[in-house]
């Protein structure tokens, strides 16, 4: 009777981690790039797109040293920038 268990939990298990990897695997099938901005230990700010399972994509570095109204027209043309990138690859990835 034991064995029968031992077996059961064991095809349960095995069961278990392919459905899991199917379903990654779906998921990342789904996944969209999506723009990113976020700020640098250094200083500074960078923009990127990113996409699970793939390495992010730098689309632009804004140096650290910029006044505000400077820093705000940088960061609205990077993400504009990375927005159209992004929607370039998701519609490449659909095909």
């Amino acid at each position: 009777m034991a064995v029968v268990e031992i077996v059961l939990v064991a095809v349960w298990a095995a069961l278990t981690v392919v459905w899991l990897m199917r379903r990654r695997r779906r998921e990342l099938e789904r996944a969209r790039w999506v723009p990113r901005a976020r700020a640098l230990d250094e200083g500074g700010h960078v923009i990127e797109i990113v996409c699970p399972g793939e390495p992010a994509q730098t689309v632009r570095r804004i140096p650290g040293d910029l006044d505000w109204d400077a820093l705000g027209t940088e960061l609205a043309e990077g993400m504009t920038e990375a927005e159209a990138r992004a929607a370039a690859l998701n519609s490449v990835r659909r095909s």
